[in-house]
């Protein structure tokens, strides 16, 4: 969201780690009141981490040309999740703006060839640069051998609270 601020490409929103495992277990009234000021029909581009437990993808809702993407570094697909983020924003719509948001001609998504990773801890990072690479409107690049790079480029930019291009 910074990022995107600093750099004028687009309108992002992000949603915390929490929101996607909340919206599976819990339903969409258990988190309405967490977008109270943000309307997220104003922006152009929503990240949403995705934790299964022992692992990490991210998501993303595309107002621009209106499809939700699903991105795994370890290749699988996740139905479930594209639908209830579909069914998220008909339910947002409905609570924040009092009418259904028509979802009919939307798109979803699970992504593939894009990097993929080639151990069993690095799918943090991965989703944390699909995150980076997709809000800028980057093409992704990167693979498994630039991890170590990025995880101390993360370090540096929490420690020093300043953003590297």
């Amino acid at each position: 969201m910074e990022r995107s601020k600093q750099d004028k490409n687009m309108a992002v929103y992000a949603f915390n780690t929490f929101f996607y495992p909340k919206l599976i277990s819990q339903g969409y009234n258990s988190l309405k009141r967490w977008t109270k000021k943000v309307d997220i029909f104003d922006k152009e581009f929503l990240l949403v981490p995705i934790h299964l437990g022992i692992h990490w993808c991210m998501a993303t809702v595309d107002f621009r040309d209106r499809t939700i993407r699903y991105y795994n570094s370890m290749e699988s697909e996740n139905n479930t999740c594209l639908y209830a983020l579909l069914n998220y924003l008909n339910e947002e719509s409905l609570d924040k703006k009092k009418k259904e948001y028509d979802i009919s001609d939307w798109k979803t998504e699970n992504v593939k060839d894009i990097p993929q990773q080639m151990n069993g801890s690095d799918c943090g990072v991965f989703s944390c640069m699909f995150a980076e690479y997709l809000s800028r409107n980057a093409k992704i690049t990167f693979s498994q051998k630039d991890m170590p790079y990025f995880r101390r480029k993360m370090v540096y930019e929490i420690l020093a609270k300043r953003l590297l291009q």
